[in-house]
């Protein structure tokens, strides 16, 4: 194999593929990146055996048709260096050699017939979405989901397709984010988890700037996303999901509207001193203003009142500060409104007009 090819351009394709393989694992060869050379082209693939990338390479001449297997570390740490435009790789006998005009650099790599071949995929549910909103979902929901291995059902964010939208949600049980999207098609219902490795790396891999639409496609047990001639398939969480929709508030006491940017501000300035142990941020809702504060044994004690618009008795609630902000930071909403009930019940702040937040107070305080 012998392919002329742009150094930026591998460098972007690499980054997409070159976090999908695993740091340890019993079988080293899914350590690396299998570049497959052709007369069409030039494509990158990638496989943990649970989430697999093809990226295609542009700006690319082959010379020899062949196919190499790079380790993926080195190669990425290579390549960001590397401040040459035009870049030859010429792999064979186990070795790929990287010339560049500074230099020269032999990589020692496995046999490409041993690497895993692509994952079979057994077409089901299709549907398109516009890919910035998609990209912007998952933004918006991946902080919620919960991260302790223990909770297996929920390390990831469910996508729900239903009566022509596509709904991603992220719980860790103690806050949850949602955000909806129409979608293309006339897709059935589907209701399935995907792990939050697949889609941070599919944030990794396609551009919102696309002008076409993400196509994404669901089986009995994977998920498939593709654009512009790059591919992602993960095997998908059980499903399990908790039913998310009874932890929604239906009614409200009380509605609150405050400014977004002005709300985040002095959210954590008064945070700095909440306590370390229990992070609590009390709020005070009463007539035209909301009173923020905060206090940590030994060090002090913060107040600050702002601003709002109050329809109802108000009340008090506490929250846990970081939860709060991971959404406020998150939203691009001028106006944050809040519905409250009591501090033993979630608020909901709609964040935006396809964007709810669901947050459990923090009770007996």
């Amino acid at each position: 194999m012998k392919i002329l090819c742009d150094r930026q351009q591998l460098q972007e394709a690499f980054t997409v593929v070159g976090g999908i393989p695993p740091l340890k694992t019993p079988k080293p060869v899914i350590q690396s990146v299998l570049m497959d050379a052709t007369a069409d082209g030039v494509t990158l693939y990638a496989t943990d055996l649970e989430i697999s990338a093809k990226v295609p390479v542009d700006a690319v001449k082959v010379a020899e048709p062949g196919r190499t297997l790079l380790p993926a570390r080195e190669t990425s740490a290579l390549l960001r260096e590397l401040s040459d435009p035009t870049l030859t790789l010429s792999g064979q006998e186990g070795r790929t050699t990287i010339d560049a005009g500074t230099g020269s650099f032999v990589l020692v790599s496995n046999d490409p017939s041993q690497f895993p071949a692509e994952p079979e995929f057994k077409q089901g549910v299709e549907v398109e979405v516009p890919v910035r909103e998609f990209l912007d979902m998952i933004r918006r929901t991946s902080f919620a989901a919960a991260r302790e291995e223990t909770r297996y059902a929920i390390n990831g964010l469910l996508l729900e397709l239903k009566d022509g939208g596509a709904r991603l949600i992220g719980t860790d049980g103690r806050r949850l984010a949602l955000c909806y999207t129409e979608h293309g098609g006339d897709a059935q219902n589907s209701r399935v988890v995907i792990p939050i490795r697949a889609l941070q790396a599919l944030s990794k891999a396609v551009s919102d700037e696309s002008s076409e639409p993400l196509r994404i496609s669901i089986s009995s047990n994977q998920i498939r996303f593709a654009l512009d001639g790059t591919e992602l398939i993960s095997q998908l969480l059980d499903n399990r999901f908790p039913e998310y929709e009874q932890v929604i508030p239906k009614a409200a006491d009380s509605t609150i509207e405050i400014e977004r940017e002005h709300l985040e501000k002095n959210l954590r300035r008064v945070a700095i001193l909440s306590s370390g142990e229990v992070r609590m941020v009390r709020f005070k809702f009463e007539g035209s203003e909301v009173k923020l504060s905060a206090e940590s044994s030994g060090i002090g004690r913060a107040d600050l009142s702002m601003g709002i618009e109050l329809n109802g008795p108000g009340g008090s609630i506490s929250f846990n500060p970081d939860f709060l902000l991971d959404a406020l930071k998150v939203s691009d909403r001028e106006l944050v409104r809040i519905d409250m009930t009591d501090d033993s019940t979630p608020a909901k702040f709609t964040l935006g007009d396809s964007y709810t937040y669901i947050l459990m107070p923090i009770s007996g305080s």
